[in-house]
């Protein structure tokens, strides 16, 4: 069975209820409530991550606001990660290397490849050319809310060709077990924001032995 070094990592997001801002000895903090926060690793407020987080109950915590934000409390987005992961749509993929850098095998090693090549352009591996979804070929672009569609579109085709370049790469290796091997993959939402200028999709890939897989994705 075939190891990789882990650099695409999943976790849930935990389910919130509520967010308060308030201070506490002049430093701003959030009290979060959620579902449950016994095994939480961090939190991220507005996609940067909080430098100290204390779990008060399994329903409650309270997360310090990074020092870009404290002067400024404008407060967007706050995810609660958990230390587990399900690759479920309550699953967050996140492109990081530890600390103590780890190995990746079975479904989470397919998972880990499929982001890679949905995510690189054609032409830019030097030993095949044709390899890469082309996911990223609109980052950047001016487009109006027509051309969202548009984009869209162009996902889904990228996630198509993944998984038949995919497909034909792991033909040609028998010693590949089921959990490891992709069946199919799928564009089961996406939901385009004008605002943020960002495509949310929701992506479900099938391994050989039936096992599916949520990637959640923000681009």
């Amino acid at each position: 069975m075939g190891i990789d070094l882990q650099t695409v990592v999943p976790q849930d997001a935990i389910p919130l209820s509520s967010v308060d801002f308030a201070r506490t000895a002049g430093i701003g903090v959030l009290n979060i409530v959620g579902e449950d926060f016994r095994s939480v690793d961090e939190v991220l407020i507005n996609d940067m991550v909080s430098p100290d987080v204390i779990v008060v109950s399994k329903t409650k915590l309270v997360a310090q606001l990074p020092s870009s934000l404290q002067r400024n409390p404008d407060v967007r987005s706050v995810i609660v990660l958990s230390r587990t992961f399900t690759l479920t749509d309550r699953s967050l993929l996140r492109f990081r290397i530890g600390e103590t850098p780890g190995r990746t095998q079975g479904i989470n090693r397919l998972v880990q490849l499929f982001v890679k090549l949905l995510l690189s352009t054609p032409g830019s591996c030097i030993f095949n050319k044709r390899l890469g979804g082309g996911a990223l070929r609109n980052v950047g672009r001016t487009f109006d809310q027509a051309d969202g569609e548009t984009i869209k579109a162009d996902f889904t085709i990228a996630i198509d060709n993944t998984a038949r370049q995919i497909i034909a790469l792991q033909s040609r290796n028998s010693s590949l077990p089921a959990d490891e091997r992709l069946m199919g993959a799928n564009l089961l939402g996406a939901t385009f924001s004008r605002s943020s200028a960002a495509l949310y999709v929701n992506v479900e890939i099938v391994t050989q032995d039936g096992r599916p897989a949520r990637l959640n994705l923000e681009v």
